[in-house]
């Protein structure tokens, strides 16, 4: 039986609103952050999910606890699925690095490869290496022929942009043209041979459309 694979971004976090790489920095969520993981939550309340992992930065562990902390699961914290590490850009902004780096970060930006040309930072092979062995790790875990299994990982966007390469069987370099943004809901259905993508960057609980949808609810209910 396949296994559903829910891949959610952490909400906006201080670094984001900033324009900062944060990377394995622990920043906190925004107000608007803890907004969009309280829009998430009432999305997602009514799908069943059997297994929750999470990175173990606070602004992750923060939008897993908003979106799944009301319900009786097990939240497992694991610093395998932090975001790539940054080196020394961590905690400046990209017009910072920009300035500084000049060639360099265009050149990470447009033609990255699996050597790290970031002082004190991860390659993309590094990082691909950490995450998919931990991502392969909760498949087999939860992999049983009889039952369908649900699983939720709350992290950052460089390691679901990595996850999602894997499941697209893309180069490694193809990760910064895959969008996420905060909060974003992506689903993978993973198969034996192969893991099928249902959803990418979806962020329709932020929308208008999708709150004048969910007020008009609420108030309905309040006149019954």
């Amino acid at each position: 039986m396949p296994i559903k694979l829910i891949l959610i971004r952490h909400g906006e976090s201080d670094s984001n609103a900033q324009r900062k790489f944060s990377g394995f920095q622990d920043v906190g969520l925004t107000e608007k952050g803890i907004w969009q993981a309280e829009r998430l939550s009432y999305r997602l309340k009514k799908v069943p999910v059997d297994a929750v992992y999470c990175s173990d930065l606070k602004r992750a562990i923060h939008t897993a606890d908003i979106v799944f902390g009301n319900r009786n699961i097990d939240m497992l914290i694991n610093p395998n699925l932090r975001e790539m590490n940054f080196g020394i850009w961590e905690g400046k902004t990209f017009e910072e690095i920009k300035l500084k780096e000049g060639a360099k970060f265009t050149s990470w930006i447009e033609n990255p490869d699996e050597r790290s040309i970031i002082p004190q930072g991860e390659s993309l092979a590094i990082l691909n290496e950490r995450v998919m062995a931990e991502v392969n790790r909760i498949l087999q875990e939860h992999k049983d022929k009889e039952i369908d299994k649900t699983i939720a990982i709350v992290c950052h966007g460089g390691a679901i942009r990595m996850i999602l390469c894997n499941a697209l069987n893309l180069e490694l370099k193809n990760l910064w043209y895959i969008q996420q943004k905060s909060t974003a809901l992506n689903v993978i259905d993973y198969y034996d041979d192969r893991g099928v993508i249902s959803l990418l960057n979806d962020t329709a609980h932020l929308e208008d459309w999708w709150e004048n949808g969910l007020k008009a609810n609420t108030e309905k209910k309040k006149d019954e």
